[in-house]
């Protein structure tokens, strides 16, 4: 997960979390609308992760030319300090 996809995610469990507890604590006291609260909530998180708004493009755009310019440290090569000649 890149660094703004978490802090993506982070403002919609911001707005989600509210509503599940509401949803929680209404079905707990008995009354079945608490339902509706929790696919509220679910629905807060799937629109932020299924659903790429005008707001997004900007973000993907920079997450595509940080890639471009820092490379994974999985692609580095290692230097053990082991070489293969003596």
């Amino acid at each position: 997960m890149k660094l703004l996809d978490a802090v993506s995610l982070a403002v919609a469990v911001a707005f989600a979390a509210p509503a599940a507890l509401l949803g929680v604590e209404t079905l707990l006291g008995g009354d079945p609308t608490g339902w509706v609260f929790l696919a509220f909530a679910a629905g807060i998180l799937g629109f932020e992760r299924y659903v790429v708004t005008p707001d997004d493009i900007p973000a993907m755009f920079a997450q595509k030319t940080a890639s471009a310019v820092v490379e994974d440290p999985d692609d580095e090569p290692r230097d053990d300090g082991e070489s293969g000649t003596q």
